[in-house]
């Protein structure tokens, strides 16, 4: 398969910036617009003068009309927090051929670099397995591909239990892109993101699928169907029409994310591995308002 990551693929990330619906909370100065007020480039408000306030911030149009002493507050700006969730199950894994898990990791990555490259601290996190350091800077994505290139799909597997893991490690909220196929019981997936939620973060559902998940051929007359992650086999009788159940109750789950995700003002994407991955990134996300 060809490699998305061309020089000007990366020169086209650095175009972008993640888009974050909430003020930051961040540590660090940055770029994304702060819940904190100090001395930023972002007027605020004003507010009546104090003793001891910087003289430099008195309005003096304002006292010429009210007579009154009053100091313009800027909004300052911040770092963002990202914490980018990568689902590396057996079911993600299972598609080689299709490159599932190849399109996550490599949609992580980017988003990842996305905010590398603006300031940006960035934590990967390969549920069910490791948790990466904080990267900050550009010069941290050779540390950020090891890691993800290095995540191994576990043995046992519990969305949630992960999910719990993965939020125990760092301190403020900010951006959280969870990147999954969610093939689990809808009430998991709502009970995983509710977790993410109570930490306050802004969260992005990327949800990636194989084709022959999307569009499975149903043409033989029996098979021997395995469940990825069990490894439990059972014999059905498949048949065309078999096919129109199948896409009814993967309808019925997408819309089930889509009906969590607007009822909280989450993003929800479905995404096909087969889909070009450079113009996935750097056109529909921007267009889903996820990137700007």
């Amino acid at each position: 398969m060809d490699e998305p990551f061309t020089p000007s693929f990366f020169r086209s990330l650095q175009q972008l910036k993640i888009r974050t619906r909430r003020a930051v909370l961040g540590s660090r100065q940055g770029s994304h617009r702060s819940a904190r007020r100090g001395h930023g480039l972002e007027f605020a408000d004003y507010r009546v003068y104090s003793p001891g306030d910087d003289f430099r911030h008195i309005d003096w149009q304002v006292y010429g009309r009210t007579d009154r002493l009053y100091v313009r507050e800027f909004r300052e700006e911040r770092e963002l927090n990202v914490l980018i969730l990568v689902d590396c199950s057996k079911s993600m894994a299972a598609y080689s051929e299709e490159r599932k898990l190849w399109f996550a990791r490599n949609l992580a990555l980017s988003l990842g670099y996305v905010g590398l490259a603006d300031g940006d601290t960035v934590r990967f996190v390969s549920l069910g397995g490791e948790i990466s350091p904080r990267f900050i800077g550009p010069r941290a994505l050779p540390r950020a591909i090891k890691f993800l290139n290095t995540a191994e799909s576990p043995e046992e597997y519990d969305l949630v239990s992960a999910v719990r893991t993965a939020l125990s490690v760092g301190k403020l909220p900010g951006k959280c892109f969870f990147i999954s196929d969610f093939l689990e019981e809808p009430e998991r997936v709502f009970e995983a993101c509710d977790l993410i939620r109570g930490k306050n973060y802004d969260l992005s559902l990327l949800q990636v699928l194989a084709p022959s998940e999307i569009s499975p051929d149903f043409q033989s007359n029996a098979s021997r169907l395995v469940d990825i992650e069990t490894g439990e086999e059972l014999q059905v009788g498949l048949n065309p029409s078999l096919s129109f159940e199948y896409a009814k109750g993967l309808a019925a789950h997408v819309q089930s994310l889509e009906l969590y995700a607007a009822r909280y003002g989450l993003s929800h994407v479905l995404i096909s591995s087969a889909d070009d991955f450079q113009q996935t990134v750097l056109t529909r996300l921007p267009q889903l308002r996820l990137l700007q």
